[in-house]
């Protein structure tokens, strides 16, 4: 299992767009593909977010998972505060890659 991780210090800067060209590569090549998007911030429950933008641009060969989701666009870790919730943690991450 390969695994690429595609990480950015702001919003707007084209993670969701290099991840989605990623995968669009993979997948022509015929090899599987999973994103995992351990935060979405900034959308409420039932609205796409960025891992359903990926497998739009991408193909719907992509397998998605979200881990958590919090309604206000802020940091992971502030907007699972601010809205009461348990944020996402390392081992979350890696348990769920794995």
């Amino acid at each position: 299992m390969t695994v690429i991780v595609v990480s950015g210090t702001g919003t707007e800067i084209g993670k969701t767009v290099t991840t989605a060209a990623v995968a669009a590569v993979a997948l022509a090549a015929g090899r599987k593909v999973a994103v995992l998007k351990p935060a979405q911030t900034g959308v409420g429950p039932g609205e796409p977010g960025d891992a359903q933008e990926v497998t739009r641009l991408a193909g719907e060969g992509v397998t998605t998972l979200e881990l958590a989701r919090f309604p206000e666009p802020l940091a992971p870790n502030t907007a699972a505060r601010r809205a009461g919730m348990a944020p996402v943690r390392p081992h979350d991450v890696a348990d769920a890659a794995a």
